[in-house]
């Protein structure tokens, strides 16, 4: 039997593609609806395996007969094998294939230099998140690193609502009701306490392996209480012959006083693994080639250093921009860094000339500063080259000038050890999906200033609302409230970032980069926000889906404020990163927004109506096969046809 929930989400796709995804035919030419939803992984492994076995496929279906019968030996035919599941699994899986309805909604005036920076902060559910990421940064994420929930019973664990998840986080997070904080501990009395752990986490980590390059690596803190259900559930996810290593790193310089263990615990475990580590292994992971020995010729006082060029190769994401050395000759090339960075490094005793002051600019790198690096990785990270959750609650006091604003942050250092560990180099990114007390944000920015590379990242964080009637989050809501800003983790991890880069503490040293904002949010179109009733039948369901349809294509037309999130939504569901260009044009009479991702272009015009003039500039050779998305009522089917003939058009 179907299980009401399962037939909601049946019922919800049925009728989404029926009255959604609907191809209108003009003649021989064809024109769609926009995309509602991010990725159907679903069907996207369906087309992938049709497309290496169509023969084990009839009528579009499956045939598990015809399957058997190609795979042969390597069916296991025995009942008993080697699995590894909890109550609850079944569903996690699923949760995974469900496209996600939802959008990103950008926030200028929460980040710093928004149009410049390339760095991105979205505040929402992650598993909505990871999901609405899928299209454009499928195997673009260079290094993961996540820190999350570890299940101690005092840690939540995110409340997935299998049927309609936007609205569940609406809800958990106090957007949509008046009942408060929603979310939930996970204590151990719960008779579900390792399975409603594994459940959350599983569908992310799927997500999140999706993310990374063939050349990526995830790095994942953990507690005792979980470890070796991650280890296993990574095994499934990721393979085991890609695991790379267990990091005992000790979080605590001192034995903790706790009666109730017999051996005091003083390290937490980071798990490691490459996404395909025989790639791996061929490009090079956590090195970075210096030239010549160690030695102090200069007699700088850091010690002895060994240098790597300043120039980069083709295609590392480098910067141009000329540099003259001492003695005047002139370099034209792409460098490491920007000018900014070169300038204040020249400055700093760290760029070199060598040939006498002639040659090609290179920089320092100090002996004591690589070793402090881990560039050779041990299983045992000691607090003192790696820091401590004693360190990482300095760092945030000297930022926000107060104490106990989180609960044992991870510290720089260690953050800056894994990136190096990862080998990230310029324009690659980092994605850290429980940003917490956004270390990894601040862990970037520290290397980049160091190295002048550009490297990027992308966090994510649930607007988790404090509490002030719990110890460890009432400073922490005391303080948000005393900036006149939301209660919540997400707007400390986003102050934290603002203060990294417009300077902190006695001697405030602001650095030239930005961040991004981004919220999850319902979608702009009335078809994706429908809730479905599955007390009723589904032809009930259609019924009361096309009146709620019709009533709400009445009030279509987009206010001003919206034009741009309408714009983002076709972004992300496009496939285009959020670090498009978007420019605003006009096109005949018609206000059109163009946006350029490298090589991806995308046109969107939100006019109620488009005149003639320019329907007849759009079919100009110069716009042939770019990809353009416009109201549906603002084209007649004459200009629809002919448009089709040579835009790719999608109608709102």
């Amino acid at each position: 039997m179907l299980h009401f929930g399962l037939l909601r989400v049946v019922l919800k796709n049925r009728c989404l593609r029926g009255f959604n995804y609907k191809i209108q035919k003009m003649g021989t030419k064809k024109y769609q609806k926009v995309n509602l939803t991010s990725s159907d992984l679903s069907e996207e492994k369906l087309a992938e395996l049709n497309r290496i076995l169509p023969e084990v496929f009839s009528e579009d279906k499956i045939d598990w007969q015809k399957l058997k019968a190609v795979l042969g030996a390597d069916l296991e035919p025995s009942v008993e094998r080697f699995n590894f599941t909890w109550a609850g699994k079944a569903n996690a899986v699923k949760n995974v294939l469900i496209p996600s309805r939802a959008t990103l909604k950008s926030v200028k005036s929460e980040g710093i230099k928004f149009d410049e920076s390339e760095n991105i902060f979205i505040e929402g559910d992650n598993l909505e998140a990871l999901k609405l990421l899928q299209k454009a940064y499928f195997e673009q994420i260079k290094v993961i690193y996540i820190d999350p929930p570890y299940n101690s019973g005092d840690d939540f664990v995110y409340n997935d609502d299998f049927i309609a998840p936007l609205r569940g986080y609406l809800e958990q997070t106090g957007q949509i009701d008046n009942d408060g904080n929603k979310l939930q501990t996970n204590r151990e009395t719960n008779g579900r306490y390792h399975s409603d752990w594994l459940s959350m986490m599983y569908p992310r980590l799927k997500l999140a392996w999706n993310l990374l390059r063939d050349d990526g690596v995830i790095f994942i803190s953990i507690s005792d209480i979980e470890v070796h259900h991650l280890r296993m559930m990574m095994d499934e996810i990721f393979g085991e012959e890609n695991f790379e290593g267990h990091i005992h790193w000790r979080r605590r310089p001192n034995q903790p006083n706790d009666s109730t263990k017999m051996i005091g615990l003083v390290a937490e475990h980071i798990l490691v693994y490459a996404k395909n580590s025989k790639f791996l292994k061929t490009t090079g992971v956590g090195k970075v080639e210096l030239t010549g020995k160690f030695s102090n010729p200069d007699n700088d006082k850091r010690g002895d250093w060994a240098s790597k060029p300043w120039k980069v190769g083709a295609g590392q994401s480098g910067t141009k921009y000329i540099i003259t050395t001492p003695t005047g000759k002139v370099y034209d090339e792409e460098w490491m860094g920007d000018l900014d960075n070169f300038n204040r490094l020249l400055a700093d005793n760290r760029i070199i000339f060598p040939d006498s002051g002639s040659g090609s600019p290179r920089k320092k790198y100090f002996k004591k500063e690589r070793q402090e690096e881990g560039q050779c990785a041990s299983n045992w990270w000691d607090n003192n080259l790696y820091g401590s959750n004693q360190d990482g609650s300095a760092e945030l006091f000297e930022i926000f000038g107060q104490k106990n604003i989180f609960s044992n942050p991870k510290p720089v250092k260690l953050i800056k050890n894994i990136v190096s560990l990862g080998n990230v180099k310029g324009g690659e990114i980092v994605l850290d999906f429980f940003a917490g007390s956004a270390t990894t944000a601040q862990a970037v920015f520290a290397l980049n200033q160091e190295d002048g590379l550009s490297r990027k990242f992308i966090l994510v964080q649930l607007p988790e609302l404090l509490n002030i009637n719990k110890k460890d989050q009432k400073d922490a809501y005391e303080y948000c409230a005393k900036l006149g800003k939301p209660t919540n983790i997400a707007e400390l991890s986003k102050e934290r970032i603002r203060r990294v880069v417009t300077g902190y503490g006695q001697e405030p040293q602001p650095i030239s980069d930005g961040f991004k904002v981004f919220k999850l949010a319902e979608s702009n179109y009335p078809e994706n926000n429908f809730e479905f009733d599955p007390e009723k039948t589904e032809p009930e369901n259609q019924k009361a889906f096309l009146a709620y349809l019709n009533k709400s294509r009445q009030a279509t037309l987009f206010s001003d404020t919206q034009t741009i999130d309408v714009v983002y939504e076709n972004i992300i569901k496009e496939g285009l990163s959020l670090n498009a260009k978007i420019e605003k044009e006009k096109i005949a009479d018609a206000e059109i927004y163009k946006v350029i991702d490298d090589d991806k272009r995308l046109m969107v015009c939100l006019d109620k109506k488009m005149s003639v003039k320019a329907v007849k500039e759009l079919t100009n050779i110069s716009y042939k096969g770019k990809l353009f998305v416009c109201l549906d009522n603002a084209l007649d089917d004459t200009a629809k046809a002919n448009l089709a003939l040579n835009v790719e058009l999608k109608t709102i």
